[in-house]
């Protein structure tokens, strides 16, 4: 047996842990943060205002975005927001059409929006309690 292998390891933890311990940086979302956006903007399939005089139709489960404004809504780089659009597609959380200044994403079938959103509910609840909890 090697002396420097590495021992794995399994650990049980939820969402509401991560969301616990991730950094708060001012306005900035965390990626929990801009995926739960996404999902909300799904479920609501939303529009981006610059967008709204264009011929694209969008289907359930889907929302009609600009790299620009989620860097804006977010507080991030435009550079992040692709790169983590890419990732999250890789994941197979998201899947995007691209367009000439706008990208639709489209949240996969599979998933339950309206659990999904519920739990993420949950977790945010979950944070501000544990937010009370640091102060005191």
């Amino acid at each position: 047996m090697k002396e420097n292998q590495i021992l794995q390891i399994a650990v049980s933890a939820n969402a509401s842990l991560f969301l616990y311990l991730k950094e708060r940086i001012g306005d900035r979302k965390s990626k929990v943060e801009a995926y739960c956006d996404l999902l909300d903007k799904a479920s609501k399939r939303f529009v981006s205002r610059f967008l709204r005089n264009k011929d694209y139709e969008i289907g359930t489960n889907q929302c009609h975005v600009t790299i620009t404004d989620l860097a804006a809504e977010w507080h991030w780089h435009r550079a992040t927001v692709r790169s983590y659009l890419e990732r999250m597609e890789a994941f197979g959380l998201i899947q995007k059409i691209t367009l000439p200044k706008s990208i639709v994403i489209t949240i996969p079938e599979s998933m339950s929006l309206s659990e999904l959103k519920e739990e993420f509910s949950s977790l945010e609840s979950l944070e501000n309690e544990a937010q009370i909890l640091d102060k005191e």
